[in-house]
């Protein structure tokens, strides 16, 4: 990477982090933090939660994973990686007739109530394992575009990425994870008009 290409890619990542902080709604309380309730108290809806999460987890390691594949294996390989996104809807139907069939108000509380407490602590431990997994997959990603594993560049982008994901999450909670997804898309949107 030469000086003017360094240049523009940390420049990017400092305003992306400076903006998400700036664009991130401060929570003013535990319901605000915890459930990503608005001023007037009505907390985040189902629908901008799995937006988020499904724009996080496209934006992150899934369009690598489906590039990477892409380039090794052609079009198969990029479909094949794509046709993995197919997960988020089958879980989703998955969990909507546990939810309307059994009356449980999370999976937490089906498994619980179906297979004892055992099973829904083994359940919030993978998610745990898991959740910890994808923050340390993405940095990683991010990290990749500043140099390869083992270069000090690699490492000071991931921690810089690492220290804005987390002041922005600091002030505002859910609320602010729950937001943040909305303005990576308008970046990349008139990222994209630009070229």
């Amino acid at each position: 990477m030469n000086i003017t290409e360094a240049a523009l890619f940390w420049g990017f990542l400092l305003v992306y982090g400076v903006v998400m902080y700036v664009l991130s709604p401060k929570s003013r309380n535990s319901e605000s933090f915890y459930k990503g309730a608005d001023d007037q108290g009505n907390p985040v809806s189902q629908w901008s939660l799995t937006a988020s999460i499904f724009i996080s987890w496209i934006f992150a390691k899934s369009v690598t994973n489906a590039a990477n594949l892409g380039a090794d294996y052609g079009v198969v390989g990029g479909l094949a990686y794509a046709s993995y996104w197919l997960s988020i809807p089958v879980a989703g139907y998955v969990i909507y007739l546990i939810r309307t069939q059994t009356g449980a108000r999370s999976l937490q509380d089906f498994l619980t109530s179906r297979f004892g407490r055992f099973a829904g602590l083994a359940f919030a431990a993978a998610i745990l394992i898991r959740l910890y997994n994808e923050v340390w997959s993405n940095t990683a990603v991010v990290g990749g575009y500043f140099g390869l594993p083992g270069e000090l560049e690699y490492y000071l982008a991931a921690m810089v990425f690492t220290a804005f994901t987390l002041a922005y999450s600091l002030k505002g909670g859910l609320r602010s994870v729950a937001c943040g997804p909305v303005a990576d898309v308008q970046l990349s949107v008139s990222r994209s008009g630009a070229y």
